[in-house]
């Protein structure tokens, strides 16, 4: 995701402020924030997608009248899909899942509190919605399989398609987005 948008939800939303960037955790030795290395690890069409998970985990904590305690983790792009990676403050960061091709997954949940337990379902609505949104240009979409698994829309599909082709052919690489 185009680093202007990453600004735009972090501005929106401290929680998705990011940490120390990824040469700031290499010169200390460790890359130990997923998050802060590399920010959203998927493309600008899920911005409005994870602008409105933001908007919902923030309204949880509204209902409840408690703070925003909510850490991230890890925001990309998998089997197609969104994952949005979380520890709550106070909590041992921890593996969060095991993703499966075709969209499938263990989750191992932090849902100790009903608060928590919101939280949990309004990231795994958003990231189920994600499969309807193309990850590139946010129209409506549907997994597509080729050499990878993606969210695309059927004009972006076609553009990826005619550029696997001619790179197949040996043409000179282009950027697709």
């Amino acid at each position: 995701m185009k680093h202007e948008l990453e600004k735009q939800l972090a501005t929106e939303f401290p929680f998705m402020h990011r940490g120390k960037s990824y040469e700031e955790q290499k010169a200390e030795g460790r890359i130990s924030d997923l998050y802060g290395a590399w920010g959203c690890q998927c493309s600008g069409g899920w911005y409005e997608l994870l602008r409105s998970l933001c908007a919902e985990i923030t309204e949880v904590y509204r209902k409840h009248d408690q703070q925003i305690d909510i850490i991230v983790d890890q925001v990309k792009e998998k089997w197609g899909t969104l994952r949005f990676y979380y520890h709550f403050d106070g909590h041992p960061q921890a593996l969060h899942a095991f993703d499966f091709i075709g969209g499938g997954s263990i989750r191992f949940g932090q849902s100790a509190t009903e608060l928590q337990r919101e939280i949990a379902a309004v990231v795994r609505k958003w990231e189920e919605k994600s499969a309807e949104v193309c990850e590139y240009c946010g129209a409506p979409g549907s997994l597509r399989k080729d050499r990878r698994v993606s969210t695309l829309c059927d004009n972006c599909w076609e553009n990826r398609k005619e550029y696997e082709a001619k790179k197949t052919k040996g043409h000179k690489k282009e950027e697709l987005r």
